[in-house]
């Protein structure tokens, strides 16, 4: 067999390369391009050895343990022992991950005419899984595998962010109430601009059996002073919850000013774990048409001036 060490030590180096960039990305590192040049480097030349020096133990677990640790030293810098063995595990991890991606890719990819024709039965009943993959296609499904698993680290990350920010609110109304989560939005800064109430913000659809028929779903597309129009003096009488509506103007992300149908509730009580309870009294609740969050998460924004009420002096317990 022909090996080209050349190409090992290339194809080593853009690979390592590659995952000490997603392990960077992982923790959230920005170290310099030399030092993860010189640990890439570090790395490929000593996959290249082993074709170069025939030195056992050069090749045991221990020697691949130590070089591991080198090209993360290399890479990202000591900074403590705690900093160093989170940067030593999510660099194997990425390994891992990565490397089961090529195998899992490259064998999706491989058409057989039998999904035994890729396995060998030994004398004493094991398997061997033979494993064969062009260069390119072990480029393409790594960079595919360093791609999802930098996707998936990503979307992670950035839910456990957003958790930090959603808290649970209990809407109570004549006697009624309504729990949903709700994320803390610091820029929202939407005022009555009569009364200087702030508005948080929920979707329709929550009252879409309170409000008067097809009021959720007309939200979507109509002005929410044209449904207030149409009750009539009689109907809004009638109305239960026609004393409480509102209409808050507020400017629109191109500019323009339009209308949000808003509805006076009697309280609204925030939860969050490990914080006491509050209670929210002066607050306007404006409807939203859509959906908040597409990914369900939450169904309401909170105004950043409701996070700073008092706590309820003797607290309810929190909704399921």
């Amino acid at each position: 067999m022909t090996v080209y060490v050349d190409l090992v030590f290339l194809t080593n180096l853009a690979v390592d390369a590659a995952v000490l960039m997603a392990t960077a990305k992982v923790r959230r590192i920005k170290p310099s391009r030399t030092r993860l040049f010189a640990a890439a480097f570090l790395g490929a030349a000593y996959a290249a050895l082993m074709f170069w020096a025939h030195i056992p133990y050069l090749y045991s677990f221990g020697a691949k343990v130590f070089v591991s640790a080198a090209m993360v030293l290399l890479s990202f810098g000591y900074g403590g022992p705690l900093r160093c063995i989170r940067n030593f595990a999510a660099f194997y991890v990425v390994n891992f991950a990565t490397l089961g991606g090529v195998i899992g890719l490259s064998f999706l990819l491989r058409s057989a005419n039998s999904p035994w024709g890729a396995m060998t039965v030994t004398e004493d009943g094991g398997f061997i899984l033979e494993w064969q993959m062009q260069l390119g296609l072990l480029v393409v499904t790594f960079l595919m595998s360093v791609w999802m698993f930098r996707s998936a680290s990503e979307t992670g990350r950035k839910r456990q962010e957003l958790d930090q920010w959603v808290w649970k609110v209990e809407i109570r109304i004549d006697g009624d109430s309504w729990t949903m989560p709700a994320l803390l939005d610091t820029g929202n800064r939407l005022y009555d601009p009569l009364t200087r109430i702030p508005v948080m913000i929920m979707e329709a659809d929550v009252w879409k059996e309170r409000l008067p028929a097809g009021w959720s779903e007309r939200l979507k597309e109509e002005s929410p002073d044209r449904l207030i129009s149409e009750l009539d003096a009689e109907a809004s009488e009638e109305y239960a919850w026609g004393s409480r509506l509102r209409l808050v103007p507020y400017r629109a992300v191109n500019g323009s000013s339009r209308l949000m149908l808003a509805v006076k509730p009697d309280h609204v009580a925030l939860y969050r774990e490990g914080h006491p309870p509050l209670q929210v009294n002066r607050v306007l609740i404006g409807l939203d048409g859509g959906t908040l969050s597409s990914e369900g998460t939450y169904r309401a924004i909170v105004h950043p001036d409701m996070a700073q009420a008092d706590p309820v002096p003797s607290a309810p317990s929190q909704p399921a």
